[in-house]
């Protein structure tokens, strides 16, 4: 019986250790980083792993699906900076993506400070310095993410509608820390911010103008008298 005992615990210890093994495995598999020294890269990204692309260490892109996908990244890190963007995608069959990432688009009028009325009709700020431009062989659901900071947590996520010339916002939440939409089709994609929240500060500098003026004139007035 204790021999029976020893036999059972020693291969419950086994299956133990096999079960670990395996989970540090996937674990490790689902969790890699790729260094891009250039501005260009290809890489066919494995089914149900996470990869993370580092360009020139400051424009980080991480990619996860369900399928394969031959991704062809192009991202001008030195013009961007530090961002961290992140895209989760769910398709029936393998994918060719080909992904632009830039600071500015000039040819769609898209940039740094300047504004835009949308469709919604509200006016919105560029100023996020990253925009991505997709590209794909087949139709697929996607969750586009971008790290939140204090400039951008209340922008929203909009695409650029070719036809009509002009950008759409989509609804935008935070999650773990990212601004994230879902999308069922690709574009160019960036984060715009809403004009109402920038005209406060413009307001409270006017206001503050308008008080110095004010207090100036009082002086200059009991001066006189």
């Amino acid at each position: 019986m204790k021999k029976m005992n020893k036999i059972l615990i020693g291969i419950f210890a086994f299956t133990i250790l096999f079960t670990l093994f395996n989970v540090n495995a996937v674990m490790a598999a689902e969790e890699s980083s790729i260094e891009v020294n250039g501005d260009t890269y290809q890489y066919q990204i494995q089914a149900n792993n996470s990869v993370m692309f580092s360009f020139r260490l400051r424009t980080r892109l991480t990619f996860r699906s369900n399928v394969n996908i031959d991704a062809r990244l192009e991202c001008e890190a030195l013009k961007i900076g530090e961002k961290y963007f992140k895209i989760d995608i769910e398709a029936d069959h393998d994918l060719q993506m080909n992904m632009t990432c830039t600071e500015e688009q000039i040819q769609l009028g898209l940039m740094m400070g300047k504004t835009y009325r949308i469709r919604n009709r509200h006016r919105y700020l560029y100023q996020e310095g990253f925009c991505a431009f997709i590209q794909c062989n087949g139709s697929c659901q996607a969750k586009l993410k971008i790290q939140a900071n204090n400039r951008n947590r209340i922008g929203t996520w909009a695409y650029y509608d070719e036809p009509s010339e002009e950008w759409v916002s989509v609804p935008t939440t935070i999650e773990d820390g990212y601004l994230v939409a879902e999308t069922d089709h690709f574009s160019y994609w960036t984060v715009l911010i809403p004009q109402s929240v920038n005209n406060t500060m413009f307001y409270v500098g006017i206001i503050a103008i308008i008080g110095v003026i004010a207090l100036v004139s009082v002086f200059l007035i009991r001066r006189r008298n």
